[in-house]
């Protein structure tokens, strides 16, 4: 292992350097701007879990620490109880997917148990410590693509809050899988130890992000592969929007999500339900909104409206981001969305900070670039995925 750290400035944002990794270990490597870790990890699968257990070791044992600080708020959020969830879920993991987690409690200091208590804590979080503290909403996130005529350049650039409250946030992670078993190369974007695909981009271009869609359909399924565990295997074997759109028809998730799925030239919304799934087309040529219900007429839903009956508020964000691409229309391009992207919801805008809003993160499939904003913790951090992809 060696250590040393650099960091630069781009047009008043953070950028990654991705010359000088602050550790290696086993081929895997360890970059860091400010509070943005971002791994590299190569090889197998058990390989790359064990290169993240060591690379991130420290900021895996904190975030157990300070996680588990909260056992005990609620019957439901022991110790027992969550592990028993975590096993349970683990269970239906695809075997290569397994072999992470296998790979990290090897070599990160907690043993299996912690490790998976860790990959679901997310689920956690937004089950019981957001209730607890007061903020009953996190969980409900918001996307936005623009391109074509809708950009100064006509190149695809995506915009997307992840609202889940502020307990990930300091821990957000961007981790970039390399697998030696012909799998695309993928990079992730989440908190840390949670290997499911919330926010993501292939190598190929293919940016996706998962909004939660229970307020069209909460029917959980306990007896299928986790959603975030199918949405990874998707962006592994895609290469192209075809291949995608047929695996989500292939196989329907555990729970109702909104996945949105973006290439360098269009986007769209996937309604993607226990029992059916619409890729929605773009709300206009060149713009596409998703925030936390479905909209494809096909379903039979009668729209949410603007009054106390969209407690979530995803028809006020999904409205504010509409009107925001119509005003910003012609004018879009990364700095633009970042700056779209932090208008608070009470401005007319989707973010919604300090207490939901846990990071954002703007995406240009075309030159496999995302900048990654932690609020309260970070401004946006440019991060060049085109280096981190490849050979180690």
């Amino acid at each position: 292992m060696n250590s040393s750290v650099g960091t630069n400035i781009t047009n008043g944002n953070l950028v990654l350097d991705t010359e000088t990794p602050v550790m290696t270990f086993e081929g895997g490597k360890l970059y860091r701007t400010g509070s943005l870790n971002v791994v590299e990890l190569h090889g197998s699968y058990r390989d790359m879990g064990r290169q993240y257990g060591v690379l991130l070791k420290n900021e895996l044992n904190e975030f157990y620490d300070n996680m588990s600080a909260n056992f005990g708020i609620d019957s439901r959020f022991t110790h027992n109880a969550i592990l028993q969830t975590a096993r349970s879920d683990f269970r239906f993991y695809l075997q290569r997917y397994k072999e992470i987690i296998y790979g990290m409690a090897e070599t990160s200091g907690m043993g299996l148990d912690k490790q998976l208590i860790v990959n679901n804590m997310i689920k956690e979080i937004a089950i019981y410590i957001n209730s607890h503290q007061g903020n009953p909403h996190g969980k409900e996130c918001s996307g936005v693509a623009a391109w074509g005529n809708y950009t100064s350049d006509g190149q695809l650039v995506f915009g997307r809050n992840y609202d889940l409250g502020p307990e990930p946030t300091k821990y957000t992670t961007v981790v970039v899988y390399n697998p030696n078993d012909g799998s695309i190369p993928l990079a992730s974007v989440n908190c840390i130890g949670h290997i499911g695909m919330e926010s993501g981009m292939n190598k190929e271009g293919i940016f996706l992000e998962l909004n939660d869609g229970h307020n069209s359909e909460n029917i959980p399924r306990y007896d299928r592969i986790p959603a975030l565990i199918s949405l990874f295997s998707f962006l592994e074997n895609s290469a192209d929007l075809d291949q995608i759109d047929a695996q989500f028809h292939t196989s329907y998730p555990d729970l109702a999500f909104v996945v949105n799925v973006a290439n360098e030239t269009v986007a769209y919304s996937y309604e993607w339900a226990t029992s059916n799934v619409m890729r929605r087309t773009p709300d206009k040529v060149g713009l596409l909104v998703a925030t936390n219900h479905f909209v494809d007429p096909s379903w039979g839903f009668a729209p949410i409206a603007l009054n106390d009956q969209d407690p979530v508020y995803t028809a006020h964000r999904r409205a504010n981001l509409l009107a925001l691409g119509e005003k910003y229309k012609g004018k879009f391009n990364p700095e633009v969305m970042m700056e779209i992207m932090n208008i608070p919801l009470e401005k007319g805008g989707s973010f919604r900070a300090p207490n939901d809003t846990s990071y954002q993160i703007v995406a240009v499939p075309k030159e496999l670039k995302i900048w990654v904003r932690m609020p309260e913790v970070q401004e946006w951090t440019e991060v060049d995925l085109k280096p981190l992809f490849g050979e180690k």
